[in-house]
């Protein structure tokens, strides 16, 4: 099919007011980040009771796996590259924001954004290019327009946790195949990110009661001396650079003592660091170079332990995925694609490392992730959906 007549069916099958509809009904569901992950309830209930329904009244038949994601595959001809676009179910915590699930429709003017937004936690990160997506699929199943290759969607129950388990799991065992794949971001197409690896340093002393300290070793004094060491690198552990990531950072995000007692000399001393990566690092690497800085600490024990971690990611714009993406944005919205990096770490670098050519792309607005006043462009919905729409339809 020509552009031309793929892009006439879009338009004529996408409405702006569907795109609005099914964003304020995602956001008015909540599906926020707790301690228990991806296994929060309300997260999977989100997936099971929002998401899965919403794509079966379009004649599409999702399958959830054992740990909750949704997974939707569209078979094609196999004459092109097989496509898959990730999507996320959990959001930010409420914290102090204002009617967090309202969905309210707002003016945009206060937050420089032409026409309507909606207003909700998640709306601006995860659940404005989760709507896109959706809608994109909507549009396919009502066309039964025959796809050139295989389409795959995935709504991930991860989205704020920083690890790249879910979309793993969905990935192995060969239960999502894809050439391609475009992971929720934002209106410009972003070539790459950074990623990252939390550092856990625990610091070991002796414990006994604080009226009589001399008994002990406190391990917050461990602690002490353990961030004198680091301190002179941090937040720029290294010189390297990159031209549009900018620098490598360390940075001490919680410190915490054990046990949690009173009058009592800890034991235990916690720090943990998050050291971001750029495209070529290697967590375990970043890892073993803070346990280098830190060394021995006498007389207290000292272990460095990696934990979570996300790969940095990087492509060109020669890439095929790249300008398959920017033809559509040309075609769909009438613009030149503008082309961005960012500094969060997102799970674009797994995927890159697994073989799929991977960038972001969406409806995501970084101006108000984490704030108090999380909005979302009602036209940036849209207009995503409508490149998501092109960009399957037309390989």
């Amino acid at each position: 099919m020509e552009s031309s007549q793929t892009k006439r069916l879009i338009e004529e099958n996408l409405h702006y007011e569907e795109a609005k509809r099914l964003l304020i009904k995602l956001v008015r569901i909540p599906s926020p980040q707790t301690d228990r992950l991806e296994e929060e309830p309300q997260v999977l209930e989100f997936i099971k009771g929002t998401v899965k329904p919403e794509l079966e009244e379009a004649g599409i038949h999702p399958i959830i796996d054992d740990r909750g994601n949704l997974i939707v595959s569209m078979k094609g001809r196999d004459a092109g590259k097989r496509l898959l676009l990730v999507a996320y179910a959990m959001n930010h915590p409420a914290g102090n924001m204002k009617n967090p699930y309202s969905g309210a429709v707002l003016d945009g003017t206060p937050y420089e954004i032409q026409g309507e937004c909606v207003w909700g936690r998640g709306a601006c990160e995860q659940k404005g290019s989760l709507a896109a997506m959706m809608l994109a699929l909507k549009v396919i199943a009502k066309s039964q327009e025959e796809l050139a290759a295989d389409l795959m969607f995935v709504t991930s129950t991860a989205g704020e946790s920083g690890r790249h388990d879910s979309l793993n799991y969905v990935l192995g065992d060969g239960k999502v195949q894809a050439d391609w794949a475009i992971v929720d971001g934002p209106p410009q197409i972003q070539l790459g990110n950074k990623g990252r690896v939390d550092v856990l340093i625990v610091v070991g002393g002796t414990q006994c009661h604080s009226s009589r300290p001399w008994e002990g070793v406190n391990a917050i004094e461990g602690a002490t001396r353990v961030l004198e060491k680091l301190q002179p690198h941090m937040p720029y552990p290294l010189e390297k650079a990159h031209p549009k990531l900018g620098r490598v950072s360390l940075s001490a995000t919680s410190i915490e003592s054990l046990p949690k007692a009173t009058h009592t000399i800890p034991s235990q001393c916690r720090i943990l660091l998050d050291r971001r990566l750029l495209p070529g690092d290697d967590p375990e690497q970043a890892v073993r170079a803070v346990e280098a800085i830190v060394g021995k600490v006498d007389p207290f024990t000292v272990e460095v332990q990696g934990r979570a971690f996300t790969y940095p990611s990087e492509v060109s714009e020669d890439a095929e995925v790249v300008r398959t993406l920017a033809q559509a944005i040309r075609t769909m919205l009438g613009r030149e694609p503008e082309y961005t990096f960012a500094t969060a770490a997102l799970d674009t670098g797994l995927l890159n490392m697994k073989g799929i050519q991977s960038i972001n792309y969406g409806a995501r607005d970084i101006r108000f992730q984490h704030t108090d006043h999380e909005v979302v462009s009602v036209n940036n919905v849209f207009e995503a959906a409508k490149v998501f729409a092109f960009i399957a339809l037309h390989r």
